[in-house]
């Protein structure tokens, strides 16, 4: 999982004045050789990039609301946000930087390389190859979005102070238009160069286009139970590509690296602090099929050995009962400086082919072949590389598809939930809409919501204040801006 690629980081962007004067070299004579004339595309992308793995990958958004309330992790203190009594500040904050950071940089790339002076950025890349890339990657952003909050603006969004209060786009209007968002990107790519200052792929648009059509795999299944129509024909153009993400070689990862400022936020965080620990959910799931991502995702219990986990959802005071060494803590893989951000892996993919598969879709495989490579590669990324042991745990009665317990939304769904550790809003978002259970009430009761496990979150406060009229046209006034409020594509 180590990449050794080097991360750069936008400073500032440099204005420049224009005068007039009687010499005519004063131009000249007043231009600067060491300042840019043109801003840096390459800079701009990796900002992007960088911004929005650190917002997924933060202690707040990330750990706090994003891996809590997937009960990967439960808190060891401060630990109300396990039971849905969310911080303010936390929204505000994500979806400030999401549409102000790197949703803004990505368009202006595609401002820049499509404008009257294309011409001047095409050094940094074919100018619609930086697009495409752009735009996948807003199309990713635009769906973590859409998939925490429901309603969101897009079709408005990103116009600076043209228009300072966007209004919301229905969830379904979003969905199609990630999926027309998608299909751009894909088209318009060229033989020409990728772009530079790319974390993830380096510029190799082969793999751009594989991501792409997989990211539409995932979209179109997501709202394959509400719109089916579109989404089958979404999947099964994205599967018959033959471009999608296969194997782990393929997958989508931002490299970070080992020393600050450039490491994973995770490790930033816990050289300071260590706020979670294993959640009972996972570790007890887990243990109850002998599977081997145990020792990678957590660690053994100091006091006691063993894996055991930290009962999700209790009081304050409850959390601080436990010990730290009487729980097991996060792996050291997790916590390592240099573990890579997730934005799309091969395991995703064939889990949803799986599903491509069981709803009598054109597919690659079986839903049960697909189902195994998932498993398979999802251990394989995480180091597991045994093939006996990994045969003997899709071989057994629990984890096997003919005899795994529930239908194939449960079978695909708890595998999947497993593997999507360390993607903790998408694990969430596939809880919601395969319905595959697993997810524990709070111990001590919820504080906020119906007391089950959040349909979607809270729009940020700062909305209500300085968006006030489209926020409340999109919540009813207020009465569907609810934990409860279940999102368009959630139908069961």
């Amino acid at each position: 999982m180590k990449m050794n690629k080097q991360i750069f980081f936008l400073v500032g962007l440099i204005g420049a004045l224009a005068f007039t004067g009687c010499r005519k070299d004063f131009e000249e004579i007043n231009t600067n050789p060491n300042e840019p004339t043109a801003v840096s595309t390459g800079f701009l992308l990796t900002s992007a990039q960088k911004a929005t793995m650190d917002r997924v990958y933060d202690s707040f958004w990330g750990s706090r609301r994003g891996m809590q309330t997937a009960q990967y992790w439960s808190s060891n203190q401060y630990s109300n946000e396990s039971r849905y009594q969310y911080r303010d500040a936390t929204a505000n904050s994500a979806w400030a930087s999401f549409y102000a950071g790197p949703l803004q940089d990505l368009q202006t790339i595609i401002d820049l390389n499509s404008g009257d002076n294309a011409g001047d950025y095409a050094g940094y890349g074919d100018n619609a190859n930086q697009i495409a890339v752009a735009k996948i990657l807003q199309a990713w952003i635009y769906q973590h979005l859409t998939d925490a909050f429901g309603d969101i603006p897009m079709s408005e969004a990103l116009q600076g102070v043209g228009n300072t209060t966007p209004g919301y786009d229905s969830q379904a209007d979003v969905y199609a238009a990630l999926v027309v968002m998608l299909d751009d990107a894909i088209g318009s790519m060229t033989s020409g160069a990728g772009p530079q200052g790319d974390q993830i792929y380096g510029g190799n648009m082969d793999q751009w286009t594989k991501f792409a059509n997989s990211l539409k795999l995932r979209v179109a299944m997501r709202m394959a139970d509400v719109s089916p129509g579109p989404a089958q024909s979404a999947a099964e153009a994205a599967l018959s590509s033959g471009m999608i993400i296969a194997g782990n070689e393929d997958n989508a990862l931002f490299s970070y690296l080992t020393g600050a400022p450039n490491n994973n936020p995770i490790n930033e965080d816990y050289k300071t602090r260590n706020d979670f620990a294993a959640s009972n959910t996972m570790v007890d799931y887990l243990a109850s099929l002998n599977d081997p991502r145990v020792g990678v995702y957590y660690a053994e219990a100091v006091n006691g050995g063993g894996y055991v986990g930290e009962v999700y959802g209790l009081t304050e005071a409850n959390a601080a009962i436990t010990m730290n060494d009487d729980v097991s803590q996060r792996g050291s893989a997790i916590l390592a400086a240099d573990l890579p951000g997730i934005l799309f892996d091969a395991a995703q993919t064939h889990f949803l082919a799986a599903e491509a598969a069981e709803r009598g879709w054109s597919s690659i495989l079986s839903a049960e072949e697909h189902y195994n490579a998932a498993i398979a590669l999802n251990m394989n990324f995480w180091g597991i590389t045994d093939e006996a042991a990994i045969a003997d745990y899709t071989g057994q009665d629990a984890v096997a598809y003919a005899t795994a317990e529930g239908d194939w939304k449960t079978k695909i769904g708890r595998q999947k939930w497993v593997a999507l550790y360390m993607q903790g809003y998408e694990g969430w978002a596939e809880y919601r809409r395969l319905d595959f259970g697993l997810l524990n009430a709070c111990a001590d009761g919820a504080l906020a919501g119906d007391g089950n496990v959040p349909t979607r979150m809270w729009y940020p406060l700062d909305e209500q204040t300085l968006n006030g009229d489209n926020w409340s046209a999109a919540t009813d006034a207020g009465a569907t801006d609810l934990l409860s409020t279940k999102l368009w594509w959630d139908v069961n």
